[in-house]
C-alpha cells in the first residue's frame, strides 16, 4: 500500500495534469478541437511541460480543481506608466543590434539656455548592424533631436554614421533646421567682447555628407559635401536718434536700463549708440547680403583608433580637411576656402574613469559669407558661450574632460578650455577665452549617453547693463561633445 504522503503526491500530480489538458483544449480554437491530431495542431512536449510548470507555480495551485481554470487563464495585471517607463530605460543599453534591424530609444527633456529661454527637447536614437553576421565592424548609429523653447527657438537635427566592411569605410551626414530669434554681435574678438547685439531673426538649414576608405589599417582618406543657407531679418534699433532726442531734450530721459545707457553716453562715451546694430553697419560697410547660400566640395585625411566613434573611451583621432565654396556653384559670396583640424585623444585611467583631449582649428582663406566665419561655441566646444558671439577668418580651441562612471548608466563629467579667434584682429594671447562646466551622463542605449551640461566663459562688457553676468548656457543633447 502506499503511504498517505505518496497518494497526496500522485493525486496532486492528476490533477496538474488533468489541468494542463483543460488548458491546452481551452486554448485551442473550435475548428481545431473537431479535427484529430496532427503535427500542425498537436501540442509538443516542450509546451505541455511549460504550461504544467506554469500551473504549478500557480500561488494557489493546491486549491484548483481540475475543472476550474478560470484562476489560471486570468489577465496579468499591466504595469502602471512609472513602472513601464523604469522598465523601458532599464533595458534601452542592451545591445540589440544582432537581433534587432534598428535598435530605437527616446529620450524627452527640458531643457533652458539664457539665449533661447525654457524648451522642450526630445532625442531620438538607433544603433544597427549593416550586417548582423559581423560581430567585427562597430556598430552604426543615427539620431535625430528636436528642441523647442519659449523664445520661439527651434531645432531640428539629424545625424549618422554608417559604418561598414570590417570598419574599413564609412558615410557620415548630417542635416540640421534652425528658425532661431538670436543676436549678431559683430565680426572679429573686439566685437564680441564689447558685447553691442543687434536682434537677428535667422533661419538656416544644412546638410553635409562625407565618405572614407581606408588605405592602411586606421588611416583613411575622403570626399565631402555640403550645402548652407542662411536667411536674416532684421530692424534698427534706432538708438542713435533716440539718445540725440533726449539729450536735445526732445523727450524727458527715461528711467531703467535706457536711462542708465544715456548716462554711460554721456560719462565718458562708455556707451556707443552707433555700435547697437553690430549687423546693419556690418551688411552697409561689407556689401555683404542677408541672405546667403553656400555650397561646398572637400577632401580629407583623418586616422581613427577610437573604440566607438560617438563616445570613445580610448584611442585617438585626427582629422584634417580642405573645402573649396566656389563661386560657380552658386555661393553668394566670391570663391574662398576653409581648413579645419581635428585632434581627439582618450585614454582610460581608473575604474570608469576617461580622460578625452580636444584641439580644433579653423582657417578661411578669402571673404565668406557672414554666416560662414569660423565662430565659438555651441554643444561642443566653448560651452557656455552664445554660439556666435565671437566669429573670425581664425579660430583655434581645446578642452581637457574628465569623465567618471559613478554608478551603473549615470556619470559625470567635469571640464576646462580655452580657445580665441583673430583674423579680423590681430593674434594675441591676452585675447583668450575661457569655458569651464560640469554635466551628467545617463547610458540610454549601448555606449550611447544622453547629455545633460553647464558651461560658464568670461564676463561681459560691464558697461552694458544687459552684459555683466557670466557667459553660461545648459546643454542637452546625445553623445559626447567631441
Amino acid at each position: 500500500m502506499h503511504s498517505a504522503p505518496t497518494q497526496h503526491a500522485m493525486k496532486k500530480t492528476i490533477a496538474l495534469l488533468l489541468s494542463a489538458v483543460l488548458l491546452l483544449t481551452a486554448a485551442r480554437p473550435a475548428s481545431a478541437q473537431n479535427t484529430e491530431p496532427s503535427k500542425e495542431n498537436f501540442p509538443s512536449t516542450e509546451t505541455t511541460l511549460l504550461q504544467i510548470g506554469q500551473a504549478e507555480a500557480h500561488p494557489n495551485a493546491k486549491h484548483i480543481r481540475p475543472a476550474d481554470t478560470s484562476a489560471l487563464a486570468a489577465p496579468v495585471k499591466r504595469p502602471g506608466l512609472i513602472r513601464r517607463i523604469i522598465d523601458y530605460y532599464s533595458r534601452s543599453n542592451v545591445d540589440r543590434t544582432f537581433e534587432k534591424k534598428i535598435d530605437w530609444s527616446i529620450a524627452p527633456g527640458p531643457n533652458y539656455s539664457s539665449d533661447v529661454g525654457f524648451g522642450i527637447g526630445f532625442l531620438l536614437a538607433g544603433l544597427y548592424r549593416l550586417d548582423r553576421t559581423d560581430s567585427v565592424t562597430a556598430p552604426s548609429n543615427i539620431s535625430i533631436y528636436g528642441n523647442f523653447t519659449t523664445k520661439k527657438f527651434v531645432l531640428l537635427r539629424f545625424s549618422g554614421d554608417n559604418i561598414y566592411n570590417k570598419n574599413k569605410q564609412r558615410l557620415s551626414y548630417s542635416g540640421a533646421f534652425v528658425y532661431f530669434p538670436g543676436a549678431f554681435y559683430g565680426v572679429g574678438y573686439q566685437a564680441g567682447k564689447e558685447g553691442y547685439a543687434q536682434d537677428l531673426t535667422t533661419t538656416m538649414g544644412a546638410f553635409r555628407i562625407s565618405y572614407c576608405t581606408s588605405l592602411v589599417g586606421r588611416f583613411y582618406v575622403g570626399v565631402s559635401g555640403s550645402i548652407d543657407y542662411s536667411g536674416a531679418k532684421y530692424k534698427s534699433s534706432g538708438m542713435v536718434e533716440y539718445m540725440q532726442r533726449i539729450d536735445n531734450n526732445e523727450i524727458p530721459k527715461p528711467g531703467g536700463q535706457i536711462g542708465e545707457m544715456y548716462d554711460l553716453w554721456k560719462d565718458g562715451k562708455r556707451y556707443d549708440p552707433e555700435k547697437q546694430d553690430p549687423f546693419s553697419n556690418f551688411i552697409a560697410t561689407t556689401g555683404d547680403k542677408p541672405n546667403a547660400f553656400n555650397t561646398s566640395l572637400g577632401i580629407f585625411a583623418q586616422y581613427d583608433t577610437r573604440d566607438v566613434t560617438f563616445n570613445a573611451s580610448k584611442g585617438i583621432f585626427i582629422k584634417a580637411e580642405a573645402k573649396w565654396y566656389p563661386e560657380w556653384l552658386g555661393n553668394t559670396r566670391r570663391t574662398f576656402g576653409r581648413f579645419t583640424l581635428t585632434f581627439n585623444f582618450y585614454q582610460r585611467l581608473w575604474k570608469g574613469a576617461v580622460l578625452a583631449y580636444d584641439l580644433y582649428a579653423d582657417g578661411t582663406a578669402g571673404t565668406p559669407s557672414w554666416h560662414m566665419y569660423a565662430k565659438m561655441g555651441g554643444m561642443e566646444r566653448m560651452r557656455g558661450y552664445y554660439e556666435g558671439r565671437y566669429r573670425d577668418k581664425r579660430l583655434i580651441e581645446t578642452q581637457f574632460e574628465l569623465r567618471q562612471k559613478i554608478y551603473r548608466r549615470h556619470g559625470i563629467v567635469g571640464w576646462i578650455g580655452g580657445g580665441q579667434v583673430w583674423g579680423t584682429d590681430r593674434f594675441r594671447w591676452g585675447n583668450t577665452l575661457c569655458s569651464f562646466g560640469c554635466g551628467y551622463r545617463f547610458e540610454f542605449k549601448n555606449r550611447m549617453n544622453i547629455r545633460l551640461d553647464y558651461g560658464w566663459g568670461n564676463f561681459g562688457n560691464q558697461n552694458l547693463p544687459w552684459d555683466r553676468k557670466r557667459s553660461s548656457a545648459f546643454l542637452f543633447t546625445a553623445s559626447e561633445a567631441f
